[in-house]
């Protein structure tokens, strides 16, 4: 029986002695040198000349992107439906075997991965057509998007197919049922283009820049969704039934609510740092922790925002509600785990308590519609495995008893 290996990935070097290129053929989209010698460039700035000549990674950041939930939404399709196959086990003698995903447990480690991949997908699709229909002016937006959700998706992809790969038991190790491949191929795209936790203080940064220039100019926020920094603070019900949770409302208030705070904090902790004479860079580096909050808090919106924008356009019906469903099981799956709600006080314990419970009631109805949600995929039946269908009778034919 083959189980899958991991593929070594090496950077390669290549170096040239006394090799001349023709000036002629040098890359000079962005800079040039001239007959004379001079280098020239059309870009004075040299921090944009050096934003300009990075600009092609971008391209690849939102490549990896989107092919890191393409091979999400394929971990999963094998998944949910090796959950809506197998069974295991009853709950009397009488009864029959109950399937894998009847169980709540089951629903629970699958489930919340579907709803973040849907959302995640119309955060991607948002990124592509961001950047096919790309102006000079949009550069900066791009990279803060694509540096955010390249980060973002390959850390949820490497969670999705792990979990994939351990509720599938056994048999998500045969090479044959692809997810162990999956997790070695794409594990790196970690790394790719950028270290996923470079990317994310890359983020931190430019929002406290955009902070910094709002002040400076004192002109109201535009861009990046950031707008909502203009009004005041939004106001959390201390008190949270169930209809607020599921409100998008809500839900909006309280991810805009971190993620003001979030940048106000540390804003004041750099700030602090420089008054105490350390260097931009240094008093950057010594908030990474605040840093890495934010840039999360700005993602999170961020996905949640573009997906709300997609729920808008759709008509009042069964595909509503279901979206529905999908959003609030991510919002409350984000909440339950990330302490910074609790951590930075904007939510209160029983209020978290109040989100847990609510997820396992999220997990209970969207149980129904999982296969039609993978199903919605689009996924050709030969990019699945064995273990989408008739996996009785794949293993009697891999094992040669059939």
């Amino acid at each position: 029986m083959p189980f899958f290996v991991y593929q070594y990935t090496f950077y390669l070097n290549t170096r040239f002695q006394n090799i001349r290129v023709p000036r002629e053929n040098l890359l000079n989209f962005v800079a040039d040198v001239l007959p004379n010698g001079q280098y020239v460039s059309v870009i004075d700035d040299p921090d944009q000349r050096f934003a300009a000549f990075l600009s092609p990674l971008t391209l690849g950041r939102v490549n990896i992107a989107v092919n890191s939930v393409y091979i999400s939404k394929v971990g999963l399709a094998i998944a949910v439906r090796y959950g809506l196959s197998r069974r295991a086990f009853s709950l009397t003698p009488d009864d029959p075997e109950m399937l894998l995903l009847d169980y709540p447990s089951h629903q629970r480690r699958l489930l919340p991965l579907l709803a973040k991949v849907c959302l995640m997908s119309s955060a991607g699709n948002f990124m592509k057509k961001m950047y096919v229909k790309r102006t000079p002016e949009m550069s900066k937006a791009i990279h803060i998007y694509s540096s955010a959700l390249k980060a973002t998706l390959t850390w949820q992809n490497m969670i999705t197919l792990q979990e994939c790969r351990e509720a599938c038991g056994g048999q998500g190790l045969k090479t044959e049922n692809r997810i162990g491949i999956f997790k070695a191929e794409f594990d790196v795209q970690s790394t790719f283009e950028g270290d996923n936790n470079v990317l994310m203080q890359q983020v931190s940064k430019a929002l406290y820049a955009e902070f910094l220039a709002a002040q400076k100019k004192k002109k109201p926020f535009k861009g990046l969704g950031l707008e909502h920094l203009n009004g005041q603070n939004p106001v959390i019900p201390d008190k949270l039934t169930s209809s607020i949770l599921r409100s998008s409302k809500f839900q909006m208030d309280l991810y805009c609510l971190r993620e003001r705070d979030l940048l106000k904090q540390f804003t004041e902790e750099v700030s602090l740092h420089l008054a105490q004479g350390k260097s931009r860079e240094k008093a950057l580096m010594l908030s990474y922790q605040l840093a890495e909050d934010l840039a999360r808090a700005f993602t999170e919106r961020t996905i949640l925002q573009i997906f709300l924008a997609d729920e808008m356009n759709v008509p009042s019906g069964s595909l509503k509600e279901v979206l529905l469903l999908l959003r609030s099981l991510y919002v409350m799956v984000s909440i339950d785990e990330s302490v910074s709600f609790l951590r930075y006080g904007y939510l209160s314990r029983d209020n978290v308590a109040s989100v847990r419970n609510e997820v396992l009631k999220l997990c209970s109805e969207l149980k129904p519609h999982a296969l039609a949600v993978v199903s919605s995929f689009g996924i050709p039946d030969a990019f699945l495995s064995p273990l989408a269908f008739d996996w009785i009778e794949a293993n009697a034919l891999s094992t040669g008893s059939h």
